[in-house]
């Protein structure tokens, strides 16, 4: 017998209880499968790795991001100087370490990820569901402004929004989150729109649940694994979108995000006379992304995995 076939012999409390506990089931194996996929588990480490330079980077670094190196042998500035010793990646135009910068930096990228993808995660989760499940007017209204903000485009809003709010770390994180939620709130309205019609739901209805209680226990948990996606798009696409607005100057430049290096080795003109300077921040900004999007992907791939799993043993 299928697992619809059992959800509708059960009684509404049976389905509840069937219902919740089966679907926790599916994101704890998730969760505890990811690990067998080596791939998976390979872009979470690096962004395990990512997070744990954020939150130590500032504290191991070896110079300050604003200390100017010397020569010890000429007492010159190290302008642009290459890997050695005592610099392992190099320093920037105006003496700086690129190591010690990089390590600094990744605490902002890893804030704007987060607090970006939280963002868009909530934004489209509310829009998305609130227009699935309670449909009629509401759903009409909150997917016109859905349609309206798709055609806002996002560097030139940001430019005219960041120039009321002011140049600032903060303001492009808030521009990137009331932007990018727009395609995860029309996905997953799609998502409620089947979830709302399945068995247990109008069992639920039946013995008097309200919705607020039925969005809490039955649609947000089987939505869990898509809004997990979503989540780890979001980190990548606020990350590789901070960075663009760092780098046309929308930013703060005194926060040295990987960005903002990429950004003022530009600007100096020494890309290609110091590539040590301006390679890695963008190899780390691509590397944390790809891994954002991959994860993400894996995930998803052995959630459903795990779910066909666990639907076959019901």
């Amino acid at each position: 017998m299928t697992l619809r076939g059992r959800l509708t012999e059960t009684t509404p409390e049976r389905v509840s209880g069937l219902t919740d506990s089966y679907i926790i089931r599916n994101l704890v194996g998730a969760l505890r499968i990811m690990p067998r996929d080596r791939t998976t588990a390979f872009y979470f480490a690096i962004l395990v790795g990512v997070t744990f330079l954020g939150v130590v980077g500032p504290i191991v670094a070896p110079y300050g991001i604003q200390e100017t190196q010397y020569d010890p042998a000429t007492g010159q500035i190290l302008q642009a100087a290459g890997p050695s010793l005592a610099h392992p990646l190099g320093t920037t135009f105006a003496g700086y370490d690129v190591l010690s910068r990089l390590l600094v930096g990744a605490r902002p990228t890893v804030i704007t990820g987060l607090l970006g993808g939280a963002m868009i995660l909530t934004i489209g989760t509310a829009v998305g569901v609130t227009a699935g499940y309670v449909g009629g007017r509401t759903e009409t209204v909150l997917m016109r402004f859905t349609d309206f903000v798709y055609g806002v485009p996002l560097i030139p809003f940001a430019i005219v929004l960041i120039a009321f709010l002011g140049v600032g770390f903060w303001a492009s994180i808030l521009v990137i989150g009331v932007i990018l939620w727009r395609g995860n709130a029309r996905v997953l309205r799609s998502q409620v729109l089947q979830i709302k019609e399945r068995p247990y739901i109008m069992a639920a209805k039946a013995v008097g649940a309200g919705d607020l209680r039925i969005v809490m226990k039955h649609v947000l948990p089987n939505v869990a694994s898509m809004a997990v996606l979503f989540f780890s798009l979001g980190i990548g696409f606020a990350i590789i979108f901070q960075a663009g607005l760092a780098f046309i100057g929308v930013s703060n430049p005194f926060i040295p995000s990987w960005g903002i290096m990429t950004r003022n080795a530009y600007t100096t003109g020494l890309m290609a006379q110091a590539p040590w300077w301006a390679l890695q921040p963008g190899l780390l900004i691509s590397i944390t992304v790809l891994s954002t999007f991959l994860l993400g992907r894996g995930y998803e791939r052995v959630s459903e995995g795990g779910a066909d799993q666990e639907t076959a043993g019901v």
